[in-house]
């Protein structure tokens, strides 16, 4: 299954809410606020007040239209869509960021590069010392939350690739392929928004 498709964990979550289980509904919160945060950080820029409120805002639109999630896409990603109309309508009040221009006009390749990470071989070029904070964390919001969940895990908590597997509940094989998948497109995206933005800063 894609990455960017609904797991069977995702499912079981709608499932629930749809129902009404008030359960679910925390557990919406507590697993996405921290990546859905992120995600909207990186296209708004520091002002955390309409930050807040765009992350609220989907949340209210999300649990409200939780029926029409038909799992082609993680929830992670359907959260982030619902973000992105938030975005658009902040942005009509205040002028975005450069990098905010980039991450919206670069929507459409980062899907792209993400439905090619399956097939493409790139070199290895993922968090170098060079590399701005402010796009690793760019380029991190955009991906899909077990990539970012791998990455993190791995270069930023120091974590083995076994240990990574034995978090999942997956085989060291089926760890070592998301890493690897997580990897490309991380490298991908961050080089497509730094030259978007005419280079690093």
């Amino acid at each position: 299954m894609s990455s960017n498709a609904a797991s069977a964990a995702d499912r079981d979550l709608q499932r629930r809410l749809a129902a009404g289980d008030r359960a679910a509904g925390s557990e919406l919160v507590e697993r996405h606020l921290g990546p859905l945060y992120e995600f909207v950080h990186y296209r708004l820029g520091g002002d955390r007040s309409a930050v807040e409120d765009v992350v609220q805002e989907t949340f209210v639109v999300a649990l409200q239209s939780i029926a029409s999630f038909d799992a082609r896409s993680s929830l992670h990603s359907w959260l982030c869509g619902i973000a992105k109309n938030k975005v658009r309508g902040e942005r009509r009040k205040a002028k975005p960021r450069p990098l905010a221009d980039v991450l919206d006009d670069s929507d459409a390749e980062i899907d792209a590069i993400l439905e090619q990470v399956d097939r493409e071989e790139l070199p290895d070029q993922v968090l170098e010392a060079r590399e701005t904070r402010e796009l690793v964390g760019a380029a991190l919001a955009s991906l899909p939350l077990d990539y970012r969940e791998a990455l993190l895990a791995k270069y930023v908590h120091g974590r083995s690739t076994a240990e990574l597997a034995s978090a999942s509940g997956k085989g060291v094989k089926a760890a070592e392929s998301l890493l690897h998948r997580s990897r490309e497109a991380f490298a991908r995206v961050f080089q497509l928004l730094a030259k978007e933005r005419g280079g690093l800063a």
